[in-house]
């Protein structure tokens, strides 16, 4: 008898990141067969290669081939006639999922269909202001599963449509145990991580705020001979695109987030962003920044440290190295107050036992 499959669809490049601890889950469990299919939209938007490099790299860990499809009609042949299970990184009816959505609504019943929330603020799921502004209140899946982080009386922005697809299985990234902590850090600066195309910057005023803070507080730290390092949002990279001259004492980060000691870094500071929860995960002091106006909505992050001046900065820089035991602390109340499954692996187990 052949073994359900479980295929994990690739269509956006942070695809890559939620979607790796489930592959490889799935690829340890010897009742599964795993694919891993990447659509042609994907391609289009790894302008470097970079991410498809990562998806290579992961068929190799787990010994399967990526197939690379055009159309969902070429992804359903190539998976044959059996039963099983495709897993997407991101799926909705916004045009930004038109991928995954499509593929979805053509598949046969024998296949199930699960979309995984890929953020900690994440549309369907769980939104802030500017997602209520551009996606709506009333976001739509085709797929059978919508998996969440958090318990349901947390992900305020499902629509009552949608509730009864809802399964809590919590972050994928907690799939695999957490590296040990390093209570006093490590040898690395602290991180600035910029994602300025996010829709929670309304205008350009906003990102001009950003980037002038971050250049103030890099001459600043240069003064008293600190680096710093500077990471941006694999989707946007807008510091990249845009040819920002950064000071000589920054340096860029770009290794996928699964090959960084988030430990070792002194503090990381960004805009509201899933990168912070990942810090706050590895034990490391985190702030979110606020701009002075008050349009980012950081609700979701309440609990967490904020800065918006560049004095905000430069007092959060030495709070992280002399106060980071309470820092820390303070994180993970915030953590533990977000509902998440106490077993996330044994979650996702029962999640891909539905394949067949």
């Amino acid at each position: 008898m052949t073994r359900p499959f479980v295929a994990c669809h690739f269509a956006l490049v942070q695809d890559v990141a939620v979607l790796r601890p489930l592959a490889r889950l799935a690829a340890s469990l010897p009742g599964l067969d795993l694919r891993l299919i990447v659509s042609e939209k994907f391609i289009a938007t790894d302008i470097n290669g970079r991410w498809m490099a990562e998806i290579e790299r992961l068929g190799a860990e787990v010994g399967v081939a990526p197939f690379l499809y055009q159309t969902p009609f070429e992804a359903i042949r190539h998976l044959g006639d059996g039963r099983g299970m495709i897993v997407a990184g991101s799926e909705s009816m916004l045009a930004a999922h038109v991928a995954s959505h499509d593929l979805f609504r053509a598949v046969p019943g024998r296949i199930r269909t699960v979309t995984l929330q890929h953020g900690l603020e994440c549309v369907g799921f769980l939104h802030n202001a500017r997602h209520d502004a551009v996606a709506g209140r009333d976001v739509r899946f085709a797929a059978d599963i919508a998996v969440a982080w958090f318990d349901m009386t947390r992900m305020e922005s499902v629509s009552p449509a949608e509730r009864a697809k809802m399964f809590v299985a919590g972050p994928s990234i907690m799939i695999d145990p957490s590296p040990p902590r390093r209570p006093a850090g490590g040898d690395l600066p602290g991180l600035i991580c910029e994602n300025l195309h996010s829709v929670r910057f309304v205008n350009g005023r906003m990102r001009e705020g950003f980037l002038d803070s971050f250049l103030q507080f890099a001459g600043r730290l240069a003064m008293v001979d600190q680096s710093l390092a500077l990471r941006a949002h694999p989707a946007g990279r807008f510091t990249e695109r845009n040819a920002i001259a950064l000071p000589a004492n920054v340096q860029v980060s770009t290794a996928p987030l699964y090959d960084v000691a988030l430990g070792d870094f002194a503090y990381a500071i960004s805009a509201p962003s899933t990168i912070l929860f990942d810090f706050v995960l590895a034990g490391v002091p985190v702030a979110t920044w606020v701009d002075p106006d008050g349009e980012v909505d950081t609700r979701h992050f309440d609990g967490l440290a904020q800065v918006s001046s560049v004095d905000d900065w430069w007092r959060f820089n030495w709070a992280a190295r002399w106060d980071r035991a309470a820092l820390v602390e303070r994180q993970d109340r915030y953590r533990d107050g977000l509902g998440i499954p106490a077993d996330v692996r044994g979650r996702y187990l029962a999640l891909l036992s539905l394949a067949g």
